[in-house]
């Protein structure tokens, strides 16, 4: 169960004036207890405003914010309050450090507001506090006389105190130099992994990003596309489970036909192959060729039909690509398309003739695309390696990371030995492949 629910949420200033102007429009998102997200975009696109509406610092115009089950939007001020003090601990790129109170009781004020008027609890939680971040000898320093990096470590000790299950972090490091930003950074990522703390964060630096399990990307006030994280141990917690979703999907609508539940799952992948696609366009064309990639995966467009789509100017229906980012878009997802159909095709009786394992087969003729579309001309032991590699792939005997490393490791010490620029660019196609292959139509023209 999501313990953050944003529900079709938008903050309109001047609505109905004609200086009207949108800060987030139509923003829906889910966070998952002790997960680590960041919200992504350039200065302005909104994400500061977004970790507003969480906090409950301010109000949506529309939409609903749901924390642990309750709707904020219908709090008033002394719920609120206690709301704060209890789920929300808050890191802000300023500190926001009180300079007429020395750094211990900085840190203990959130407890004063919660009501904790037992002394002795207070400090010595503000000391256990002070200890773990490096910062006790200071107790009764004013904030002003230490570093941004402590500082920032005195806003992350204060956010604690109250022992909040939600951490929002905006721009934590955003002041601080790169030493004591990597010590931040590493500090909030403790607080996830062991303290079991759900972390949101706010950043446009696109170096943070590794930190995070999901990154929610923004611009213009919208959320273009989220993506996760394939270098972090969640994910590989969700990778074990992808193989009990289709029963799940089956035991939730048990009146449905396999076909049925296929038809089920286009959208969703239709949604993952246009964020493959797109890099620059902006959010009505994003959302216009998600619709247009699964009118092509459900074969209610033609492989003509979706690249004169993508060519047509925007105010006749179209996307309003050049005609040769049209052609390399169509072409990237035809190859994806019919990759996906291999895979579902039966080839058993095929594979028999030949005295293979159908998989191998299978493995055999995406090696053999992946070549043609990547490589050119390799060795016999090359092609035979990578062939291995792709059936393991399909069995799910190696993780994609272990794929990508193989391929570029060098034929001497056993690998593939590619180019690195390459071997991306494989292990990319592969994944999307895997990904799209269930119900995608062996028959779509």
């Amino acid at each position: 169960m999501a313990l953050i629910e944003v529900k079709k949420v938008s903050v309109i200033y001047n609505k109905g004036l004609t200086n009207e102007s949108n800060a987030v429009l139509d923003i829906n998102l889910e966070i998952y207890p002790e997960e680590y997200v960041m919200i992504f975009g350039p200065s302005g696109c909104g994400k500061s405003t977004l970790l507003n509406l969480i906090a409950g610092l301010e109000n949506p115009t529309e939409g609903d914010i749901i924390i642990d089950g309750q709707n904020i939007s219908e709090m008033d001020y002394a719920q609120m309050s206690r709301f704060h003090c209890t789920k929300i601990g808050m890191i802000f790129q300023a500190y926001n450090l009180l300079s007429s109170l020395t750094v211990k009781d900085n840190i203990i004020l959130p407890q004063v507001f919660l009501g904790n008027h037992d002394f002795k609890e207070r400090n010595n939680r503000a000391d256990v506090l002070l200890k773990k971040f490096g910062i006790y000898e200071h107790a009764n320093k004013i904030p002003t006389e230490l570093s941004g990096g402590q500082q920032q470590r005195i806003g992350i000790a204060r956010s604690l105190i109250n022992d909040q299950p939600i951490i929002l972090a905006d721009e934590p490091v955003g002041n601080l130099d790169s030493k004591s930003a990597a010590n931040v950074l590493d500090i909030i990522k403790e607080l996830n992994e062991k303290n079991k703390k759900t972390i949101v964060m706010v950043t446009h630096n696109p170096e943070y990003l590794e930190y995070a399990h999901r990154i929610f990307y923004m611009k213009d006030g919208r959320m273009t596309h989220v993506v996760v994280n394939k270098k972090s141990k969640h994910l590989k917690k969700d990778v074990t489970q992808k193989e009990k979703e289709f029963d799940l999907l089956a035991r939730s609508f048990p009146g449905l036909s396999e076909a049925q539940l296929h038809t089920l799952m286009i959208p969703f992948k239709a949604k993952i192959m246009s964020e493959y696609l797109l890099t620059s366009l902006n959010t009505d064309q994003i959302q216009r060729i998600e619709e247009f990639i699964k009118k092509r995966m459900s074969g209610k467009f033609s492989k003509y039909e979706f690249r004169m789509m993508l060519d047509r100017s925007f105010e006749k229906g179209g996307i309003g690509l050049d005609e040769r980012t049209a052609i390399q878009y169509s072409s990237e997802t035809e190859k994806i398309i019919q990759g996906a159909g291999l895979l579902q095709k039966n080839l058993k009786d095929k594979a028999e003739s030949l005295n293979l394992e159908e998989s191998v087969l299978k493995a055999k003729l995406i090696s053999r695309y992946l070549i043609r579309s990547y490589i050119g001309n390799i060795s016999e032991q090359q092609k035979n390696r990578l062939e291995h590699l792709v059936d393991m792939r399909f069995k799910n005997e190696i993780e994609a990371e272990t794929f990508d490393k193989v391929l570029d490791m060098p034929s001497s010490e056993g690998g593939v030995g590619l180019d690195k620029r390459v071997t991306k660019k494989i292990t990319r196609d592969l994944e999307i492949i895997l990904l799209v292959k269930f119900g995608t139509s062996t028959d779509i023209k």
